[in-house]
Formats: C-alpha cells, sequence, structure tokens
C-alpha cells in the first residue's frame, strides 16, 4: 500500500503522514485511553496532517476497540506480536484477533513484523499468503523487521532480497522492510554505517521501508545524554538516495550529520549541503521512503518548530 503524499510543496511532501503515533511503546507506553486521547488531539491539531496511522499490537487490539470512539476515523498499523513469543501459525492468530475486534470506523493500512528467527522465502510467502486470505480485496503492507544485535545479522543486501523475491506474492500486499533506529535495550541502536547499509539495499531492491524508535529528533545529535538518530538525516538520506540526487558514497555523511544548518526544508526543495530535491521528486521517494514510528508526537513536531521548519 504506498503512500501518496502532497506535491504542494517540497516541505509538505517531506512531512505528509511522516509519524506513526506508536505512544503506547516505549517509552511514553501510554494506557490506551490516553494514547487514544493524545491521538484525537493530534488529529485535530494544525499538525494533523503530518499524522499517519496509530500504532497497536494486535494483542491489545480488543482493548483498543473497547475505548476508542467508533465515530471517530482511526487509520491502524497493527503490530503482529504474537509472533515474539509463541509457535504456530501465529501470524493467522493475531489476524483473526483483528477480525474479531470489529474495527467499525477503523482501517487497517498496515501490519508490521518481527520473528524471533529470521523467516525465508517461503515463510514470508505464507505470511503475506495469511493477510491476503483476510485482505483480498483492499490493498495492505506488510513491514518486516530483520534481526540486529549491534550489527545486522544477516546483511541487509542479503535480507532484503529475500523480501523482494516476495513482493508479487499476493496483488493486494505491499511488502516492505522496517529499520529499528533506536531503543533501550543494549545492541538495538544501529550504527551510522548499518543505516546506510539499510537504505542502500532497500533501494538497490526497489523496496519501501519504514523505521520506528530512536527518531525523536529532527537532526542527529546528543539528547538527554544519548547519541540518537535524526529522522531528518535518514528520510532526506533515503530520499535524496532515490531521486538521484547525489553519489550512494554520501548516505552515510547525511545519516551521520549533526549540524541543523545543513539541512534545507522550504516549498521548493529538501536537501542537504548542496544537493536538492524539488517536490515531485520528494513525493515520488515517500512511497519507498513512508513513514518511522514515534512514541511521542509532540517531541518530533515542536522540534521542527525550534528549527523554524513548522510555525
Amino acid at each position: 500500500m504506498a503512500t501518496t503524499v502532497s506535491t504542494d510543496s517540497a516541505k509538505r511532501a517531506l512531512l505528509d503522514r511522516l509519524i506513526d503515533d506508536a505512544s503506547l511503546f516505549p517509552p511514553a507506553q501510554l494506557p490506551m485511553h490516553r494514547a487514544l486521547r493524545a491521538h484525537a488531539r493530534h488529529a485535530e491539531s494544525a499538525y494533523a496532517w503530518i499524522d499517519r496511522a496509530f500504532v497497536v499490537p494486535a494483542s491489545r487490539i480488543g482493548e483498543l476497540t473497547d475505548r476508542r470512539d467508533p465515530g471517530r476515523p482511526l487509520t491502524l498499523s497493527v503490530i503482529l506480536d504474537a509472533a515474539l513469543s509463541a509457535k504456530g501459525d501465529t501470524v493467522r492468530a493475531d489476524l483473526d484477533r483483528v477480525a474479531r475486534a470489529g474495527l467499525d470506523g477503523a482501517t487497517v493500512a498496515s501490519f508490521e513484523l518481527k520473528t524471533p528467527a529470521l523467516l525465508d522465502e517461503a515463510g514470508l510467502r505464507a505470511a503475506i499468503a495469511t493477510i491476503a486470505g483476510h485482505y483480498p480485496d483492499r490493498p495492505v503492507a506488510l513491514y518486516y523487521e530483520f534481526p540486529y544485535n549491534a550489527g545486522w545479522t544477516v546483511e541487509p543486501t542479503a535480507s532484503l532480497a529475500v523480501l523482494a523475491a516476495v513482493r508479487d506474492a499476493a496483488p493486494t500486499v505491499t511488502v516492505g522492510a522496517k529499520l529499528r533506529c533506536g531503543g533501550f535495550v543494549p545492541g538495538v541502536t544501529p550504527s551510522v554505517a548499518d543505516v546506510a547499509e539499510f537504505l542502500l539495499a532497500a533501494h538497490a531492491h526497489d523496496l519501501p521501508w519504514k523505521a520506528t524508535a530512536g527518531l525523536h529528533h529532527p537532526v542527529r545529535g546528543i539528547y538527554h545524554g544519548e547519541l540518537m538518530h535524526g529522522f531528518l538525516n535518514v528520510f532526506i538520506a533515503g530520499i535524496a538516495l532515490h531521486a538521484g540526487a547525489f553519489d550512494p558514497a554520501l548516505v552515510h555523511d547525511v545519516i551521520a550529520e549533526e549540524d541543523p544548518r545543513a539541512f534545507l526544508v522550504d516549498p521548493m526543495h529538501v536537501g542537504w549541503r548542496d544537493v536538492r530535491v524539488d517536490a515531485e521528486a520528494v513525493a515520488a521517494a515517500r512511497a519507498r521512503c513512508v513513514s518511522y514510528g514515534s512514541c511521542s508526537f509532540d517531541e518530533p513536531v515542536n522540534g521542527l518548530r525550534e528549527l523554524g521548519l513548522l510555525l
């Protein structure tokens, strides 16, 4: 399920539906009722256009149904979390749970999957077929997260090749990759080189991707005593790469950049240093550089305001 964004301006194309609301997850870890209330507030704010989906584990879909206002439209990205702790056909079990929930007024835009052991091509095809069986007439996306522990368990060039091999497994299911950019567990935050390797592999295989965790701030730097990746770094690197706007070897330098003045985000262009990408090219790239999950919506928005990129 491709992301279609505004082409009115380069800034709008960059930020349109960029953030997935992951406030149920650490470190915010809000209770369901508070998370839904905050999400509703975002939807009524001047920055509603930046919000894409509400991220919810399949294991909590019943709680969401009980707590949400059925009269308020809601776009969901569902984490297929049974796979993290159980055996058997966990994807089917999670999808059955979602189907039983009765999500009137809510739309599932995507599913996100991480498994303890890396799925091979046959396993991924089975998961995709199960999703397609539940959604035969409506497009959805599946973002698969590959194992990472202080380094890639399998090099992205090889692991994303497996995803590319199953991209046509079902016409209603768009297959993409998921990049974890941080977290509180040692070893989960990828290095600059590892992020660059992921983006280059996704581009080489023409796969859509989304990111999650650790991207609370626009630009890479030290925050609360920790070195954190910046979401402008990651997405401008991916967009410029997709647009063919620079030598791919520079992806590493964009991700490593810590000077906010190096980035350009205005109505005409998005860029880094001497690199420029116009609005139409940014919008085209966003079909591949889709979104990222953040447990805070306000923190990245306020970061953009502090840089003068939002009013």
